[in-house]
């Protein structure tokens, strides 16, 4: 017998990606621009961080660690939160995590009874979808205005606000669009939040990775209203395998001592956090390094060229990424006729040219005629790509 919960679980990322081995297998040369993974590409773990892990080990540090994380490497976090955001987060305050992924399976176990609903930006990070119907909530998408550069609609995340709403989700910069959030925006989310009594989730993984503008911290523009921030080291100092993130609470008012205390139990249940990439992250806020602002410089000069690929591709258009690394076009599927929607194109595209995109929908309802492509890659192989793309479209 299979669950229900497991029977249910899509995601789209991944299960692309079996399609694109049975391609590869015949032979073809697959690009992989389904996987939001730098270390795929040119980009390489700094070597301090590497060392500080054979280190960590070496020297005695592969036991069990605390259940809410090094305390040291909470301290440090602590300090980063100050000096980036301005925010007064205790290390009583932070849990690490094996990832944001395990974050957002703790913070969903511990809100969520059946029947109640998260508001989620749509379209959105699959995982938000398939947790919350894996706890038996539903998730509920607040629409991004393609039209707006992908900004939150207000207006249709204030309609859709429940007596069932537990939360209401930020994810800025956001997968799949990358695009980094007004803070005018985000801050009427949060006015939003306080006039219903909600805490807000803020997923933060991609804050270190922007462009024209500076990311800004929604818990930082917030008096009263209680913000869970969800970040990592994995995309910023380029440790995906590692999996390691952490929670933070800014809870100016003592709301959330019961949902802190739940998520405690289930960090002792599980036990902890790799001990010895702990101990090695520690030494990413003592060490000088400009490994983040050159990836930063790197991808931007990606995502210039891939724009400027996807503009004069007749049939698709594309709101430009001011974060994170991916682009999220749109297709014209009227005119391009042989295509009947967003996931019967991407998997005709990966089997006819191997490029492996994700299909839209696969992201909600709000991703539909859509796909999703990272722009991780060299310039050279970039340029195969979107010669593949073009000639496919054509």
């Amino acid at each position: 017998m299979v669950s229900r919960r497991v029977r249910d679980i899509e995601y789209a990322i991944r299960d692309i990606a079996v399609i694109a081995d049975q391609v590869k297998k015949k032979g073809k040369k697959v690009y992989h621009l389904n996987i939001g993974d730098p270390l795929k590409y040119d980009f390489k773990t700094p070597k301090f961080i590497s060392e500080a892990l054979a280190s960590a080990s070496h020297s005695g540090k592969n036991f069990y660690a605390d259940s809410l994380g090094v305390y040291e490497l909470r301290e440090e976090i602590s300090k980063f939160l100050k000096h980036k955001d301005n925010l007064d987060i205790t290390s009583d305050n932070i849990v690490v995590t094996m990832g944001v992924t395990e974050a957002i399976y703790f913070l969903l176990a511990a809100m969520i009874e059946k029947g109640e609903e998260l508001l989620i930006p749509g379209p959105t990070y699959p995982l938000y979808i398939n947790n919350t119907k894996f706890y038996d909530g539903v998730p509920i998408e607040y629409e991004l205005n393609e039209q707006d550069d992908w900004e939150p609609n207000l207006d249709d995340l204030r309609n859709k606000i429940t007596d069932k709403t537990q939360a209401i989700l930020i994810c800025s910069p956001n997968n799949p669009t990358g695009v980094l959030f007004n803070e005018k925006k985000v801050k009427k989310i949060i006015d939003l939040a306080g006039e219903y009594n909600l805490p807000v989730l803020s997923d933060e993984i991609y804050d270190q990775i922007t462009y024209e503008r500076n990311y800004v911290s929604p818990a930082s523009l917030s008096k009263d209203v209680p913000v869970i921030g969800m970040n990592g080291f994995s995309k910023a100092h380029l440790m995906t395998g590692w999996r390691l993130g952490y929670i933070y609470y800014h809870d100016p008012e003592n709301k959330l001592l019961d949902l802190k205390e739940g998520i405690a139990k289930l960090a002792r249940a599980r036990l902890s956090a790799s001990s010895i990439a702990q101990y090695a992250a520690i030494e990413i806020f003592k060490t000088k390094s400009n490994h983040t602002v050159e990836m930063v410089r790197k991808l931007r000069e990606r995502r210039d060229y891939s724009y400027k690929r996807l503009r004069q591709i007749e049939g698709i258009n594309c709101v430009n990424a001011s974060g994170a690394f991916y682009l999220f076009p749109k297709l014209d599927l009227s005119g391009l006729k042989k295509w009947k929607n967003d996931k019967e194109f991407a998997i005709d595209l990966l089997k006819k040219t191997g490029v492996c995109s994700v299909y839209g929908s696969g992201f909600g309802k709000y991703g539909e005629d859509h796909i999703r492509l990272t722009f991780l890659p060299e310039l050279s192989i970039l340029e195969e790509v979107y010669n593949h793309i073009e000639d496919f479209v054509r």
